[in-house]
């Protein structure tokens, strides 16, 4: 009798094995690049599909604005900089940014994937001492807007006095670079 349970555990084991060796996998990507479909097919049995949802590698959040990215390019570049003018370009992926360092206030052209290239140094001292006044980041009066209005995408952020008070102008679009609304987030 030992050897009759044994016989049936080997032909169950056997079995399992050729089954596994004629099933048909399939694994394809889908039109979502975090998608993977797996379709496996076994001789005399529906087929079978499974789903399975993987991490996302792009660095950009469907919905985020372009900007933060490029704001991170441009303080890893001028870690002690702050930015006091962004300007999203109407007709290209870049934006114009103004950052203080120092004395200087200097002026770069980033394209969205954060490529930067500097455009002019000059001294400003009035935006010198906006900056150094400031304790609001750019950062965080876009956030403060975005938040306000979460359709919405940058389209110029400005440092700027106005009645003896600091404050970040955020101007923001639609998807489609629409106006969409002004907001003012005070910068001290």
């Amino acid at each position: 009798m030992n050897t009759r349970i044994m016989k049936t555990i080997a032909i169950a084991a056997s079995a399992g094995l050729f089954l596994a060796a004629c099933a048909d996998t399939d694994d394809t990507v889908a039109d979502d690049p975090g998608t993977v479909t797996t379709t496996a097919t076994t001789p005399g049995a529906s087929p079978v599909e499974t789903t399975m949802t993987t991490a996302d590698t792009d660095p950009q959040i469907e919905g985020e604005d372009p900007v933060f990215r490029v704001i991170d390019a441009v303080l890893a570049e001028y870690s002690d900089g702050i930015i006091v003018d962004i300007d999203r370009e109407d007709d290209a992926d870049s934006f114009e940014i103004d950052v203080v360092q120092g004395e200087d206030l200097i002026e770069l052209q980033v394209d969205f994937d954060g490529a930067l290239r500097e455009d002019d140094r000059e001294g400003d001292g009035e935006q010198v001492l906006r900056a150094q006044d400031a304790t609001v980041t750019a950062e965080d009066a876009i956030q403060q807007a975005l938040e306000l209005h979460p359709e919405g995408l940058l389209d110029e952020a400005e440092l700027d006095e106005e009645d003896g008070t600091l404050q970040w102008r955020i101007s923001l679009d639609d998807a489609d670079r629409n106006d969409l609304a002004e907001v003012d987030i005070a910068a001290n």
